[in-house]
């Protein structure tokens, strides 16, 4: 499995656009009616923004390579008690998927065969995100989202903050989806794109100065992970991170998680803890449409 795509609904589609594509480099693909497609590289999409006049996460995306994965995954989905929502694309750019509500109330879309297009400078050197890398949700059912994320969807755990945060990864990247616990519903918290390197970071760093917009935390180096990040709100209030140097996982058998939290220092290596504001940015989980 490998983290695919991130769908949001959005208050005000074509300012949401324009940050998107201003900001991150992200190109369309695809502009249906309300829904505009948006990507870093030669997939279809790894950003879905629709137009409803509500700011909110629509669905998570994630990717498996074969469709007796897909099969499998469902039978997964039917034993936890999980509501399906649909055993089709609810997007374009896919060849099958499924549609599913976890706790919480995240909905999330696995699915196989997205679409891309032929490999080339503008798709393999994007002068500032690459990729789409992973989200991080808060919720008050931490516990039970957690567990689903790991018993259903196959993830494993990266690293801990004690019981207040999960790191957890479906593939070599440290992590997809990182999780925190939270007093008031569930949400999206953030997302966050790959950069080539630290010195495409500052570049970055400097492209967001002069578009006379400055971050909420950043540059600094997490614990979890070890990459170095900035953090940016949005037009929605959503949190864009960019991140480089993500710590890569390849040999299981052997990776032992680490728990951060006796280290004062565990999300930010460098400098300042996080901001007095940082639990309330973010969108809420919506209903399933």
């Amino acid at each position: 499995m490998h983290f695919g795509h991130v769908a949001l609904q959005v208050q005000e589609l074509e300012r949401s656009v324009a940050h998107a594509t201003a900001t991150l480099g992200l190109r369309e693909s695809l502009r249906d009616g309300q829904s505009v497609y948006l990507t870093a590289n030669d997939k279809h999409h790894e950003l879905q923004l629709l137009g409803s006049g509500t700011a909110g996460l629509d669905h998570v995306g994630l990717e498996v390579e074969h469709e007796r994965e897909l099969d499998e995954l469902r039978d997964r989905v039917v034993g936890a008690g999980a509501r399906i929502l649909s055993e089709r694309p609810g997007e374009p750019g896919l060849a099958s998927a499924l549609r599913f509500e976890a706790p919480g109330g995240v909905v999330f879309e696995v699915y196989v065969g997205m679409e891309r297009t032929p490999l080339s400078v503008d798709t393999l050197l994007s002068p500032l995100a690459r990729r789409l890398g992973h989200v991080n949700l808060l919720s008050e059912d931490k516990q039970e989202l957690e567990r689903f994320i790991l018993d259903v969807l196959g993830f494993r755990v990266s690293d801990q903050l004690g019981e207040v945060a999960t790191w957890m990864r479906c593939d070599t990247d440290h992590h997809g989806i990182a999780l925190a616990k939270t007093s008031s519903g569930t949400r999206l918290h953030h997302h966050a794109w790959e950069l080539e390197s630290w010195s495409a970071l500052g570049q970055y760093a400097d492209h967001i100065a002069r578009s006379g917009q400055q971050f909420i935390w950043g540059p600094g180096r997490h614990g979890p992970g070890f990459n170095q990040f900035t953090y940016l709100l949005d037009p929605d209030g959503v949190v864009v991170e960019a991140y480089s140097d993500l710590q890569r996982i390849y040999d299981d058998a052997s990776y032992r998680p680490i728990d951060w939290s006796k280290e004062p220092r565990a999300l930010n290596l460098w400098g300042p803890m996080l901001p007095t504001d940082w639990g309330e940015h973010g969108v809420p989980v919506l209903e399933p449409s």
